[in-house]
């Protein structure tokens, strides 16, 4: 088995419980794991880290390409042939804003989504066209080294522009994803967000429309969970845990 230590944001409960509830152990200067996973430390996080220890830089790290933002990430899947909401940085003049929504760079929980009411470019935010007929959510819990992945579905309130669980918005997992088409779709497409990021893992977000037409929206490199998908965590790096270090370099 290969040893495993992992690192995260101060204060992250999905990476405590993940340590609480597998072998992979909370990463200390001088550890010499065979593998560092990162949950979500990016930016200048990630360089604080590495400043005080040194020599883990010489350890391979797991989902070491993060950080990017919902903008860019979007952009990116866009020009891969990935459908997405159009997003944009500022309107044209003849854009009804009322089309569109406003989403900040980096946020969580569906914080700073609003109605647009102008067409400016602004700091640290973008414009993404409302998908009005959505049907549903989806979100696609993505690892790498695992054959089968989990395919939740989110509703809400349809006045609710954001269906996070803040506005009322709730998931339910979808049994046997691979016998709906719609789903198997939303697994191809987080597969290719996965390549496209060089990401080992993240949480994959969807809007479904009344047409059943499946638009990505963002990638999670450190989502949190609630009991519905801790089992689905928990499961995955355990199974990690156990994996020899040459089947992870294999499977990464």
């Amino acid at each position: 088995m290969a040893k495993l230590c992992l690192i995260s944001k101060k204060g992250s409960k999905a990476a405590r419980v993940i340590r609480q509830k597998t072998s992979v152990a909370l990463y200390k200067k001088g550890a010499k794991p065979d593998f560092i996973v990162n949950y979500g430390l990016a930016g200048d996080r990630l360089s604080r880290f590495f400043r005080i220890n040194p020599n883990a830089r010489k350890i391979p790290l797991i989902n070491n390409n993060i950080g990017c933002n919902k903008y860019r990430a979007v952009i990116d899947a866009g020009k891969a042939d990935i459908r997405v909401p159009k997003s944009l940085l500022s309107l044209p003049r003849r854009t009804s804003p009322k089309k569109f929504i406003i989403k900040k760079f980096h946020s969580i929980g569906g914080i700073g989504i609003a109605k647009a009411t102008g067409r400016s470019k602004m700091a640290h935010k973008y414009y993404q066209e409302f998908v009005k007929d959505r049907r549903y959510e989806l979100r696609v819990h993505a690892f790498s080294w695992m054959k089968d992945w989990h395919v939740q579905k989110r509703v809400g309130d349809e006045d609710e522009i954001a269906w996070n669980f803040k506005n009322g918005g709730f998931f339910s997992s979808v049994r046997n994803p691979q016998a709906f088409s719609v789903f198997r779709e939303a697994i191809d497409m987080a597969k290719q967000i996965l390549e496209v990021r060089r990401m080992s893992f993240g949480a994959v977000d969807f809007i479904v429309d009344n047409a059943l037409k499946v638009y990505f929206i963002e990638i999670n490199s450190a989502p949190g969970f609630e009991n519905l998908s801790e089992d689905i965590y928990i499961g995955a790096f355990d199974t990690l845990s156990h994996m020899s270090a040459s089947k992870i370099k294999k499977r990464l």
